[in-house]
């Protein structure tokens, strides 16, 4: 059953999307209780059972798992002499497996005691293996096993103490697992997932919604906003595709600063626009200063325009990952070659995730692992702040040299100026593979040591359904990127999958069908070989001194 919904019925509004003032009142997410499933366990077996049961216990913020007997709102005196000990046994709190809002007064109990939690096979069979030694003979009252069903009735959380999760699970209907109905109460259809999860960049929060998810847009934001004040200033909306060649998209604004209320209320009112992706409050130049954020990742301080630069931070763990993998690398070759650095080379780097952290001179590896990275990104905002962010991180130029160029390009100066790279870090997920091409007719003699250089390629690829299709998609991936090499059959085949170490990694989960990827692997020799990319004009050209247009700018002038 899905339960009853604070809101008005979505064919009512004229604009077919929820204004934010229809955000209901803290009231209305309030109730005096709520029964959960329960286990009376001996107290002296509380962190046992607590750690066996882990996935099955009750988890919600600033709640507790385990109370004393009297402790529950359902505790009786009388109980005590049927089978109770308050000073030997616990009530340990259950996840609630059935549906919460069906019944009420006795039947909600019984709902509890009976819960599908119960039929669980590892609390089944801990219930009926504490019945079968307490059988003989036990040292509780009445004889009663040690482990047994139970319930406990807890006051419900204040709104103050619900999580995101639980506000819009609450405003918005989400079909339960077991349940047939197509829609709510009040007529509006069931979505599949609540989109509670978000994005923080700073003191942005960033969502991209789906189709169904929509008409509560407002709402959601107003959510999100509210359980995470003061950190989070503005809720954003992606409401367009990675389109350009900067990485960028275009966005919405839900909730906090920059979003014109009364416009909003106004637009929702008004019966002209009844589509929710054309009812928008767009990020816009007038929103430049607010879309500047400071964040904190793995050590490191990053300034950044969130409207106008790439920045995932759902790319956190790989950032750090991958840092830690070069530099464990970085310090083998320097023990082997005594060379004064190890030096990579960061394709498309953006505003520094990968090199900031290389080069730091706050870096805990900066003094026994000297790494020196060319970073380049042919954004002219991105590439302003990598300046800035370098400054800020103490990255200095002996250690980061920052390029504002084309990709290809970029990859062949490193090559003709015998830049003896041992890394290049390609993270361009929508495309670096592609890039690859600019490989094609390296020379490897460029170099007094001849290096053959690790290329880590970041790329979007199939999601596989079953271990079977592990290998197939690998293939294609490595496929993808020994095409545009022109060398087939140099990663993906046995042989030169071992020669060249190619390996491929799954970085995160992108979508239902679509992964993101990491494609490592030696350089193929076999590239020298085949035709060199010629470049036009357009993607040689160095822009160096077309960055200060359209940049941040601060009181005293032009950030430097």
């Amino acid at each position: 059953m899905v339960q009853s919904s604070p809101l008005p019925p979505l064919s009512t509004l004229p604009s077919s999307t929820y204004p934010p003032s229809a955000y209901p009142s803290p009231a209305c997410f309030e109730s005096s209780s709520l029964i959960y499933p329960a286990l009376l366990i001996p107290a002296r077996r509380t962190n046992e059972i607590q750690t066996t049961l882990k996935e099955l216990v009750f988890k919600e913020a600033k709640r507790k798992r385990v109370y004393a007997l009297e402790e529950g709102l359902d505790y009786k005196v009388e109980e005590v002499t049927d089978g109770y000990d308050p000073k030997k046994e616990r009530k340990l709190v259950l996840t609630r497996l059935g549906p919460a809002d069906t019944c009420s007064g006795e039947d909600e109990v019984e709902a509890a005691q009976h819960d599908k939690v119960f039929q669980d096979p590892i609390i089944k069979s801990m219930i009926e293996s504490s019945a079968e030694e307490d059988s003989s003979g036990s040292t509780y009252p009445n004889g009663k096993p040690e482990i047994r069903p139970s319930y406990i009735r807890l006051s419900a959380s204040p709104y103050s103490l619900l999580s995101v999760d639980q506000v819009l699970r609450r405003i918005m209907p989400c079909q339960d697992d077991d349940s047939g109905d197509a829609s709510n109460d009040n007529g509006n259809p069931l979505i599949e997932e609540i989109p509670s999860s978000f994005e923080v960049a700073g003191h942005v929060a960033h969502v991209n919604l789906r189709e169904e998810s929509l008409p509560y847009k407002y709402l959601i934001g107003k959510a999100i906003l509210e359980k995470n004040k003061p950190k989070i200033r503005v809720v954003v909306n992606k409401i367009g595709n990675i389109e350009n060649e900067f990485r960028t998209f275009p966005m919405e604004i839900l909730a906090g600063e920059g979003l014109d209320l009364d416009l909003v209320e106004e637009m929702c009112a008004s019966q002209e626009v009844s589509d929710p992706n054309k009812l928008q409050i767009k990020v816009g130049p007038e929103h430049q200063s607010l879309m500047q954020v400071e964040l904190k990742e793995h050590g490191c301080r990053f300034k950044l325009d969130f409207a106008k630069v790439y920045w995932n931070s759902r790319l956190s763990g790989e950032h750090e990952y991958l840092v830690k993998q070069i530099v464990s690398s970085a310090h083998e070759e320097l023990q082997v070659t005594k060379e004064r650095h190890c030096i990579v080379a960061d394709v498309m780097g953006g505003v520094g995730p990968f090199a900031v952290p290389l080069t730091s001179a706050n870096a805990s590896h900066y003094h026994t692992t000297p790494i020196l990275c060319h970073a380049n990104d042919l954004n002219p905002i991105s590439y302003h702040y990598l300046q800035a962010n370098a400054k800020l991180n103490r990255c200095f130029s002996d250690r980061l040299v920052k390029y504002n160029l084309d990709g290809r390009a970029f990859i062949h100066k490193m090559n003709e100026e015998g830049v003896d790279a041992s890394h290049f870090i390609m993270n361009l997920p929508a495309s670096a593979p592609e890039f690859l091409d600019a490989f094609k007719g390296w020379n490897f003699e460029s170099t007094s040591s001849k290096k053959i250089p690790t290329i880590h390629v970041h790329c979007f690829g199939e999601k596989a359904r079953g271990p079977e299709e592990k290998s197939r998609i690998h293939t294609q991936v490595l496929q993808r990127c020994e095409r545009a090499l022109g060398c087939p059959g140099s990663l993906s085949e046995p042989e030169g999958r071992q020669k060249n170490k190619a390996q491929v990694r799954i970085v995160r989960d992108v979508g239902p069908r679509k992964n993101m990827f990491c494609v490592s692997f030696l350089l193929p020799v076999e590239v020298q070989q085949v035709e060199k990319l010629v470049l036009d004009g357009s993607s040689k050209r160095e822009r160096e001194g077309e960055v200060e247009e359209s940049l941040p700018t601060s009181k005293k002038g032009k950030d430097s």
